[in-house]
């Protein structure tokens, strides 16, 4: 299924008491389920029967031009989607059609977006609030963005996908909401920008392409009634007036929202990378990203880890005497853990209960969203095993630090270890005289630091106490 129906299918809470062929009272009240969440703006909406069938009928340039502000316009085409009641609390959703957007932010920003083709094919489930099952494809996807700089100059860029897979499932969530599963594959990837270079200068031109990227989300917890209920809100109060006169009503709504997911888990993967570039062509075989976000509960996380691998460089740019260490993968997991989202986010909502002449002292609501968020005042900010890995060596490292609000300085421990030092000691004694004497002092240095096992150098690095850190029982500040 594609992103743009994802954000719009949820809407459908029609009562089963419409179940059977499609009728005039069925039609009516899916118009009004819509808009419920979408207002009753004419044209916005728009559902009739087709056959035993709905076939349904969403603008939201309609929607958006009310809602534009300071110049930004936002055109698209309707959505348009084929409902079937299945009787059970559950519809069948199709949909077939091309698809366009455009944009202007305003700022110089213009954007358009063409999709040639945009299918899919799903059930939805009233009781849960969300696709139980689809699959789609979005075939001929281009995408052009130009900005204009305040100099005149412009930054343009354009995208294009030749092919998108994509299938979803989902169930009820054990611990409430919804649990799904989302997965997207694309092929035919490329991407050119052009980017200005400075006055009496060409712009400087460059190609992206990637054989395919794949798509993998787990997602625990979905309240998709209550994120629907903070949509209804805004769309019934769309300007600042609108909202600050029914403050209790948008805390409400987002209170009864929380908290959104339980957990989101992300991991991507693009492969057969290849960009011609004014230093000549690199390449990657390979990217990888993962990201890991709890929603807005007591066990705060947000993880994020990024590897590439198979690098090729145009010949030329790395000295002769480097080739050889030139790491061929790179990887960094990084995470933070120990606040408490949930506590968090209830003292944040505290803002709709200050004063609106903007000269409240807000040093208690500070102090107050301070220790929801931290309420021990620190925070837990880890690198999970990650690594440098070359021809004949690798460095690993990975560590965990406790950032105290009260202290000027972090405390944690890491390690680090480096297997194929002979490797990397041979490339430096290639390079150039004035490199290598530098090289060789940094290097001995850390040799000289590290505890041997094996073929393994180890670096075992206390800074539990910041002002005296170890590094394998030994004090950097000359102690011990």
């Amino acid at each position: 299924m594609t992103k743009y129906s994802l954000a719009l299918i949820p809407l459908l809470m029609a009562s089963t008491a419409i179940a059977g062929p499609a009728t005039e009272e069925g039609a009516a009240h899916l118009t009004e389920v819509f808009q419920t969440y979408l207002g009753s703006t004419e044209g916005v909406v728009s559902v009739e029967i087709d056959g035993e069938d709905y076939a349904v009928t969403l603008d939201g340039s309609i929607l958006m031009a009310g809602l534009a502000m300071n110049g930004a316009e936002f055109t698209t085409s309707p959505i348009e989607m084929t409902l079937t009641d299945n009787g059970d609390g559950t519809w069948g959703v199709s949909q077939d059609q091309a698809f366009s957007i455009i944009t202007k932010d305003g700022m110089g920003g213009e954007g358009k977006q063409d999709i040639a083709k945009l299918t899919m094919e799903g059930v939805f489930d009233e009781s849960l609030m969300i696709m139980t099952s689809s699959t789609g494809t979005l075939e001929g996807l281009k995408q052009v963005q130009t900005q204009t700089m305040p100099d005149g100059s412009t930054l343009t860029s354009e995208m294009i996908v030749e092919m998108t897979t994509a299938s979803s499932t989902a169930v009820a969530g054990a611990s409430g909401g919804a649990d799904g599963e989302v997965k997207y594959d694309s092929t035919g990837i490329s991407m050119t920008m052009s980017m200005p270079q400075g006055e009496g200068m060409p712009a400087m031109p460059i190609a992206i392409k990637a054989a395919s990227a794949n798509y993998a989300g787990k997602l625990t917890g979905l309240r998709s009634e209550g994120i629907l209920g903070i949509l209804a809100f805004f769309v019934a109060h769309p300007d600042e007036a609108a909202i600050k006169g029914a403050k209790d009503e948008a805390k409400a709504a987002i209170t009864a929202a929380l908290p959104l997911w339980n957990n989101i888990l992300v991991d991507g993967k693009v492969s057969g990378v290849t960009a011609e570039t004014p230093v000549g062509p690199v390449a990657l075989d390979e990217v990888t990203f993962t990201v890991d976000l709890n929603g807005a509960v007591t066990e705060g996380k947000f993880r994020e880890a990024f590897s590439v691998s198979g690098l090729t460089l145009p010949p030329g740019l790395v000295p002769d005497w480097a080739a050889p260490i030139l790491p061929q993968k790179v990887s960094i997991d990084f995470q933070a853990t120990g606040f408490d989202a949930a506590a968090g986010v209830t003292a944040l909502l505290g803002a709709f209960d200050l004063p609106e002449d903007g000269m409240a002292d807000t040093t208690a609501f500070d102090a107050a969203v301070e220790k929801g968020f931290l309420p021990n005042g620190t925070v837990q900010v880890s690198i999970n095993p990650s690594a440098i890995t070359g021809d004949g060596y690798e460095l690993t490292y990975q560590g965990d630090m406790t950032v105290d609000i009260a202290s000027e300085m972090p405390s944690g421990k890491a390690l680090v270890t480096l297997t194929g030092a002979d490797k990397l000691q041979a490339a430096i004694n290639g390079a150039p005289e004035d490199m290598k004497m530098q090289a060789m002092m940094g290097f001995g240095m850390a040799q000289g630091m590290a505890k041997q096992e094996g073929d393994k150098l180890i670096w075992e690095i206390d800074a539990t106490n910041p002002m005296n850190p170890l590094i394998n029982g030994v004090s950097m500040m000359g102690g011990q």
